[in-house]
């Protein structure tokens, strides 16, 4: 059988992370890649695995079913939910020729394709080629519709600039005691709230675009959270006294100082609060608070910073939480309210968190309200003294 590899560029070899909990089944294997160009990894367990996948990044995971402690499918399960390794395709592999059961449930998790023992060599070369050449072309179509979006942004954000700066100068001049009529307003008016809109939509694609090309910028300052969190809610002042919601404060004290860009974690918590206060209905209250904390990665434990935003507003069904952070999509709660977001504000404050080695997390009880927390480590930043 032709060697699929055999015109592979040195730059071009996969990473291949083998996981069987035999000693002996990883030897062999390693053995038969040995002179192939490809880079191999192995581990024992699930465990070590998901430590692996995390920290080495394989192009591909060749994933055994039955494993003590952790099976496969519960593996697979983990990759999946974490962000570093959610994209990575994974091969099962069965201990028997037919089990169908395993195979649709490996499918239904994620599995891009399954093999049976004992491994026949040349067919996991053509499967890990294939899913690798397939996984290379995507990345390289995500890039393109990066770049692509990123240049229409640009192109659209200028005449919405222009166009939006008109319609700031007539209302002005309508306000020195230039006569127009109150027709003309109105409409001035409409047309500024739906450039405003659109502008505000292109900003958002701009930065979703940027951020999902990997161009995170972070400008990053030693900085008190607790004085962006203030600086950012300063802001709210008029729009939560008209609408009658409390916000409450509460910063923990002696909070160490953490390593971040101020301007994009004030983005996240400006999104929060305003989220928080259009689903919040009059006379109801926002509550801001920041704490320390300790984050736990496997066996490493490193000083962290939480900041949560929590409202006793109209909330949202279960079933609706994991959509939140998905581009585009809008919660049915959404519909309740009059203000209209673009739904990309909380996908944007995921890739921000995420970018700063933080995560960030959802709560909500319908009728009584929606928690958000986000939590950033340190970093190097020294504690506050």
């Amino acid at each position: 059988m032709t060697d699929p590899f055999q015109h592979s560029r040195p730059d071009d070899q996969p990473l291949l992370l083998v996981v069987d909990d035999t000693e002996d089944n990883l030897d062999l294997l390693e053995f038969a890649l040995k002179k192939k160009p490809i880079r191999f990894l192995r581990a024992n367990s699930g465990a070590e695995c998901l430590r692996i996948a995390a920290h080495q990044h394989p192009d591909i995971i060749v994933l055994d079913i039955q494993m003590p402690e952790m099976d496969g499918f519960e593996t697979l399960r983990r990759l999946r939910a974490n962000p570093a390794t959610e994209r990575i395709p994974v091969i099962f592999l069965t201990a028997a020729k037919k089990d169908p059961r395993s195979i649709e449930e490996g499918l239904l998790l994620g599995a891009s394709e399954y093999l049976t023992k004992p491994i026949d060599i040349d067919e996991l070369l053509v499967r890990v080629r294939s899913i690798f050449k397939l996984y290379k072309m995507e990345r390289e179509l995500e890039e393109t519709r990066a770049k692509f979006m990123a240049m229409l942004v640009h192109d659209l954000r200028s005449p919405l600039g222009g166009i939006k700066s008109v319609f700031e100068l007539l209302i002005d001049l309508s306000k020195e005691g230039r006569t127009f009529g109150p027709e003309i307003i109105q409409i001035v008016e409409s047309a500024l709230s739906s450039s405003t809109s659109l502008l505000d939509l292109v900003n958002d694609l701009l930065d979703l675009s940027k951020y999902q090309a990997g161009q995170v910028q972070l400008d990053r300052a030693t900085v008190d959270i607790s004085s962006v969190i203030e600086l950012s809610v300063s802001g709210f002042a008029v729009p939560f006294q008209n609408k009658n919601v409390s916000l409450e404060k509460e910063y923990g004290a002696g909070l160490p100082l953490v390593s971040m860009d101020p301007r994009k974690v004030s983005q996240v918590v400006t999104n929060l609060v305003s989220n928080a206060l259009k689903f919040t209905p009059k006379g109801g209250i926002v509550k801001v608070r920041s704490s320390s904390i300790i984050l736990k990665k496997g066996s490493v434990s490193e000083p962290a910073v939480a900041v949560e935003v929590s409202d006793n507003g109209i909330g949202m069904p279960q079933e609706e939480i994991p959509l939140l952070f998905t581009h585009y999509r809008q919660v049915s709660s959404a519909k309740k309210v009059k203000e209209k977001g673009t739904g990309l504000g909380l996908a944007i404050c995921k890739l921000i968190v995420e970018a700063h080695g933080g995560s960030i997390e959802a709560s909500s009880v319908q009728g009584k309200g929606t928690t958000f927390l986000f939590k950033l480590p340190v970093g190097q930043a020294n504690p506050q003294s």
